[in-house]
């Protein structure tokens, strides 16, 4: 008996679990076998939790498209400031020329210059007298010249130039008149800029015509001048520079000499140097530059 009481309690025991797990799958069956009852169940548990992980999906991208790449536009905020640097560069690439071109306008010496214009000079007052008594005055044996020059200048060294002329005038003085005109002939050295120069020069002049005048108050041409032949000329003068190598040149100086000899009846020979002056306007042309 009493192994049939253990065998007994032996099938009990492994019949509880059995009967335990049976009654947990009986839903489950009932769940399959009635189909109505699981769908209304089964779709909003299924249906829920597909939106809930759907939603969260499009979360992800947020992050990823956030307001950093917003940074990233504003660094290329610094820079524009950047181009501002090659900007102040270019002014300063442009002012380094500026000086470069205004080296080149020095003046470029040429080797051989032509000139040559009118000119008013030399002049001679000639004798001048008043009479008291007939309470006026008179002036014999005047000069002045009017006429025209030409020059040849050639380049030594630098702005040193020696230069010849030629030059020819005749007398329009307005008073009793002293010989019909004057030709020279000359040379010397002067500097030349490229806006004014200056020079010093020897002349051979020789005055031509009739040289022989009525003093103040005589009746006739009972008086003679006779001019010596060497003279000097000290002279300066500004320039306008003008395309393809002219220039206009204004220029005048003293002349110092010739000598002068007057001789009138009854009186001593009046031996002087003239003190005079020559002026011109020059067109000047580089023949080689």
């Amino acid at each position: 008996m009493k192994a049939v009481f253990m065998l007994s309690s032996l099938l009990i025991v492994l019949a509880l679990p059995g009967m335990s797990t049976a009654r947990a799958l009986e839903p489950e069956v009932a769940d399959l076998e009635s189909p109505e009852i699981q769908t209304p169940v089964d779709p909003p548990a299924t249906a829920e939790p597909a939106p809930e992980t759907a939603t969260p999906q499009p979360a992800t991208p947020e992050p990823a498209t956030p307001e950093p790449a917003t940074p990233e536009t504003a660094t290329p905020e610094p820079a524009t400031p950047q181009p501002a640097t090659p900007e102040t560069a270019t002014p300063e690439t442009e002012q380094a020329p500026a000086p470069t071109r205004a080296r080149p306008p020095r003046y470029q010496h040429p080797r051989l210059m032509i000139a040559g214009g009118p000119i008013l000079g030399p002049h001679a007052i000639g004798n001048e007298q008043c009479d008291t008594q007939l309470a006026r005055c008179e002036t014999k044996g005047s000069f002045l010249g009017m006429g025209a020059q030409l020059e040849l200048r050639a380049r030594l060294w630098r702005m040193i130039y020696a230069h010849a002329r030629g030059l020819a005038v005749g007398n329009i003085s307005p008073n009793d008149r002293i010989h019909t005109g004057l030709w020279g002939l000359g040379g010397g050295l002067g500097l030349y800029g490229r806006r004014a120069f200056g020079r010093a020069e020897y002349l051979f002049v020789d005055a031509f015509g009739d040289n022989r005048f009525e003093p103040p108050f005589y009746d006739g041409e009972v008086a003679s001048d006779e001019w010596g032949h060497h003279a000097g000329l000290v002279s300066v003068g500004f320039r306008q520079p003008l395309p393809r190598g002219l220039a206009v040149e204004l220029w005048g100086g003293l002349m110092i000499g010739p000598s002068s000899v007057r001789r009138i009846p009854q009186q001593q020979p009046d031996e002087r140097v003239l003190t005079t002056f020559i002026a011109g306007i020059n067109v000047s042309w580089d023949v080689l530059p």
